[in-house]
């Protein structure tokens, strides 16, 4: 993640900032710095999502990148990269046996106010029969 990303997650005043702090303590997640800007991107888009679609521009390596945000999705199509959202990486991650149920992890993340649509999971689920 980028510097900004991990601002942005870390200034929360959350539980998630102490999971946060241990994936990165023990290497799940890297924070890189943020990159310097070459290519023109929305102004609408936060600078997390910008830096991170800078960063995958700019890579040499293939990247993909998690991103939910409508704007900073076709942004990033756009520019031709590749992407996942969240709850295709649950899904992904329960197909792999890393997590036991992605139904359930959606539904939690919905509690705390993040949205990820129905329609979304049910379509979702479809693709893994």
């Amino acid at each position: 993640m980028t510097q900004s990303v991990a601002d942005e997650c870390l200034r929360n005043h959350t539980g998630d900032v102490l999971l946060i702090k241990q994936a990165l303590t023990d290497g799940w997640l890297q924070c890189v710095p943020n990159p310097v800007f070459k290519h023109p991107l929305s102004r609408s888009l936060g600078v997390g999502e910008q830096s991170s679609i800078e960063l995958a521009l700019q890579s040499t390596n293939k990247t993909l990148l998690i991103l939910d945000d409508f704007l900073a999705r076709k942004q990033a199509l756009r520019k031709q990269l590749d992407l996942i959202g969240t709850a295709a990486l649950l899904f992904a991650a329960q197909r792999k046996g890393f997590i036991a149920d992605a139904e359930l992890v959606i539904a939690q993340l919905n509690n705390i106010g993040y949205r990820i649509s129905a329609e979304v999971v049910r379509q979702l689920k479809n693709g893994m029969s």
